[in-house]
């Protein structure tokens, strides 16, 4: 059996090299019938790689952006244009090649005939762009990709402010809560964009008493660096309002009106800002307005700290709200009174009167001193009797009340609202 299989691998062997001997005699020796491997009659099998060399590139280029890739154009008004020049450069040693990705503005390259740098050259980058926006802000951006292994999207973006052709900051004039006897005094700034300088500025109210009673002062100066945002406007004006006493208690939602002269194209218009109403016109041009509103509220020398139970009605009154009082140490209510006014260092709150006598008590502690105001803490107790009481705000008559009053000659009163239920002993 051994010998089989030894005979079996020698002609094996055997059979292997007569078929190869045959092959190379009839075809080894012989040079291909199309000729030597070449392309382009230029690449042979001993140049190939070098012209593969010059097919991939092997030296890589590096952007570099001179300027950066941010541009921050200030402000401009809205439909405005507006555009701005990036530059490309290429440091590396590779040649780099540009083309324009995603952009949500209009955007071109520069002049290059081609999209292709060479090592050292430059080009640029345009964006282009239209303001238009409700919102005071505004950017634009574009992508240019590049085959820079370390930078392959340069986004490029502009940005700025949107400004109307008059800005006024703060936006609205406002005094929050003032006491009826004390003055208010409101300032803000009035930044002018319009071409020529506007001139005669003045300054009134939409509200007979509000003319009456305010002193204005409107003072130029020139906007610079530390009014950030509004540095490039043309013309900036100080504003100053002191209003006296007087003004009815209650919201105040008026506004001010600043009018002036501007010397437009052809004396018309300019869009966004209205006719100051007479219409009137003449050498120095038509007479304009630009609006701001003024809010606040005026109350009496005498308020409150609202809390959870404590709150403040729409006509300004103050309710109390107990409950249903079923524990003892749910009797008692602490909350402060607040005097207002340039005399209250001069005047004494005292609780005047309570409803119902014999249920309600009242007293004041000693008064804190702050700069502006003096705190009276106060302190209300219910007392429980045989059966139980109620006052649930049904009517203006189903109140608890606890009446306050000033010393002064001419001070204010108030009056607080309790709501409850009061179960007996």
């Amino acid at each position: 059996m051994k010998r089989f299989f030894l005979l079996l691998v020698v002609a094996a062997i055997a059979g292997s090299a007569t078929g190869w001997g045959i092959n190379y005699t009839r075809y080894g020796h012989r040079t291909a019938h199309f000729g030597e491997i070449g392309y382009q009659g230029e690449i042979t099998a001993e140049n190939y790689q070098d012209h593969l060399d010059k097919l991939v590139q092997v030296k890589n280029p590096q952007v570099e952006l001179p300027e950066g890739a941010e541009y921050d154009f200030g402000a401009m008004a809205p439909n405005d244009t507006g555009e701005h020049t990036f530059i490309v450069k290429n440091v590396g040693e590779g040649d780099l090649t540009l083309r324009l990705g995603a952009t949500t503005c209009k955007c071109t390259l520069g002049s290059l005939k081609t999209d292709r740098l060479k090592p050292g050259e430059q080009t640029e980058v345009l964006l282009e762009w239209n303001v238009k926006t409700d919102s005071s802000t505004f950017g634009q951006s574009a992508q240019v990709l590049t085959n820079d292994p370390n930078h392959y999207a340069i986004d490029f973006r502009v940005n700025g402010r949107v400004v109307r052709e008059m800005e006024m900051v703060p936006e609205e004039f406002t005094f929050g809560e003032v006491a009826a006897k004390e003055n208010i005094e409101l300032t803000s700034k009035i930044y002018s964009y319009l071409l020529p300088r506007i001139e005669d500025p003045e300054l009134r109210f939409t509200s007979d008493a509000l003319n009456e009673l305010a002193e204005v002062t409107i003072e130029p100066f020139e906007p610079s660096e530390a009014d950030g945002a509004n540095a490039k406007a043309v013309q900036a004006f100080d504003i100053s309002i002191k209003i006296k006493p007087g003004l009815r208690q209650g919201p105040l939602s008026q506004n001010a009106i600043l009018s002036f002269r501007h010397r437009g194209e052809g004396e018309t218009l300019d869009q966004g800002l209205a006719d100051a109403g007479d219409g009137e016109t003449g050498e120095k041009g038509m007479k304009k307005a630009f609006t701001a509103a003024i809010v606040g509220k005026v109350v009496g020398s005498i308020s409150m700290i609202p809390n959870p139970r404590l709150t403040v009605t729409d006509a300004g009154n103050y309710v109390y709200d107990f409950g249903v009082v079923k524990q003892e140490d749910q009797r008692k209510a602490k909350t402060f009174v607040v005097l207002k006014g340039a005399n209250r260092e001069h005047e004494k709150l005292s609780v005047q009167s309570v409803v119902p006598e014999d249920v309600v008590r009242a007293k004041f502690g000693d008064p804190i001193q702050r700069a502006t105001m003096t705190l009276y803490p106060l302190e209300i107790e219910l007392q429980p009797g045989a059966e139980r009481t109620k006052r649930l705000a049904r009517d203006r008559d189903d109140y608890g009340k606890v009446r306050i009053v000033s010393d002064a000659p001419d001070g204010d009163k108030l009056t607080i609202g309790l709501t409850f239920s009061l179960e007996p002993i």
